[in-house]
């Protein structure tokens, strides 16, 4: 019996190996293809994870300024000059010139800010300070009552001096055309400023009325920290920009703990005083070092270790400081902060007291340019939407006709 024949087509052994392989193959890239699907998607989820970081960081904008020494000095010079000639009077219309310049020459994203403040208010708040300080310098040389008095007389009116002050010198300030502002009110100027000035009127008064005046120094220097923590966060919480206020966090003990740490700069600021004064008098054979012959030596010691202590402490303090009090500020969504620091704010000083001192006072513009372009630099805005997105949805504050009126009649400024 034969054979049944065999049904379907018959595939030879190389041809069956052939097939196998195309096969593998064939399913080798449909592995690749799915494999390139998930990476393409894996690549899109990566950058849009990352477009999404970069979105959620902050916006980081910093201040420039543009200000030159040789264009500061032509101004100071004619400054000067008036001033000497007028025994004073110009001084105010200096202070609009110099104020314009720096902020005129300072920018922030791309717009500068201005200043539109009236030479008379400012001469007229000087007038008035020039009477209260010189009261309260020579009152105590006549009688102490007169004295008593005129303290008196700077407590009750020095809160409402100051608020009017800042009041004028912000609503004067402008960036991207609105105006800052200042919206505290006379009772909390006076519950807010009265314990501080009383309290850095103390030791002068101790002095003049009892034999413990190192008492009053004493709780002067303890409260020093509490009195300077007290008028920013006067200052700031006032603040506004437009219809926008200002917010700061308090931070007491921070500026405690900075002022103790800073207490090193002062000792050692003492030791080079003394260092010097002793050699002086080695050199011009004193038998007692610190034994003025005449006041003009006296006020020249004094000038002398002010200017020391200032050099040694001065720069870590105002770096620590603005750096702990732009941290604690807001404006709505608006943060700031500083990278200004203690060693390069120190070698700047120096380099400018030492070159001011060689030239008899000529270098003060450019020193004054050098200062005032570190510090404003290193200033950054950060906020989580464009700077100009959220400046643009700021409005002017309402101001009545009977509010400018005021502002226009009663507001001055000291000028410092």
């Amino acid at each position: 019996m034969g054979r049944p024949p065999r049904s379907g087509l018959r595939i030879l052994p190389h041809r069956a190996r052939s097939i196998r392989r195309g096969a593998f193959k064939l399913d080798r890239a449909s592995r690749g293809a799915l494999v390139c699907d998930e990476m393409g998607e894996t690549d899109s989820g990566l950058r849009a994870e990352h477009r999404k970081a970069l979105d959620d960081e902050p916006h980081v904008v910093g201040l420039t300024f543009s200000g030159r020494g040789s264009e500061y000095f032509r101004i100071w010079v004619v400054n000067l000059a008036l001033t000497l000639v007028t025994l004073g009077v110009y001084s105010a219309w200096a202070k609009v010139r110099k104020a314009r310049y720096f902020r005129q020459n300072t920018r922030l994203d791309g717009h500068v800010f201005d200043y539109h403040g009236r030479p008379v208010a400012i001469l007229r708040g000087r007038v008035v300070a020039f009477v209260l300080l010189t009261a309260y310098t020579w009152t105590f040389q006549f009688s102490n009552a007169a004295g008593v008095a005129t303290v008196a007389m700077v407590c009750a009116l020095g809160p409402w001096l100051l608020m009017r002050a800042q009041q004028f010198s912000l609503a004067n300030t402008s960036y991207r055309g609105l105006r800052f502002g200042f919206r505290a009110r006379t009772g909390e100027a006076y519950r807010t400023l009265s314990p501080v000035i009383a309290l850095w009127l103390a030791p002068a008064v101790g002095a003049a009325l009892t034999r413990y005046d190192l008492w009053f120094v004493g709780a002067f220097t303890l409260a020093l920290p509490w009195m300077h923590h007290r008028i920013k966060r006067y200052q700031r919480a006032n603040a506004s920009y437009g219809d926008s206020r200002f917010s700061f966090t308090p931070a007491l003990g921070r500026f405690y703990w900075i002022y103790a740490r800073g207490v090193g700069f002062v000792l050692l600021g003492s030791v080079l005083i003394v260092a010097i004064v002793v050699a002086m008098s080695m050199r011009r054979g004193h038998a007692e070092p610190f034994a003025a012959s005449s006041h003009l030596e006296t006020w020249l010691y004094g000038s002398l270790m002010g200017l020391v202590v200032y050099v040694a402490a001065g720069p870590y303090y105002a770096a620590r400081l603005q750096q702990l009090v732009w941290s604690r500020t807001r404006l709505g969504a608006i943060r700031f902060r500083t990278e200004i620091r203690a060693k390069p704010l120190f070698l700047l000083v120096v380099k400018n007291v030492a070159l001011t001192l060689v030239t008899v006072g000529l270098y003060w513009p450019f020193a004054t340019i050098a200062l005032a372009r570190y510090r404003i630099e290193c200033m950054r805005v950060e906020s989580e939407m464009p700077l100009s997105a959220l400046a643009g949805g700021v409005q002017a504050s309402v101001v009545s006709a009977t509010g400018e009126g005021a502002a226009d009649a009663f507001g001055f400024d000291f000028g410092l």
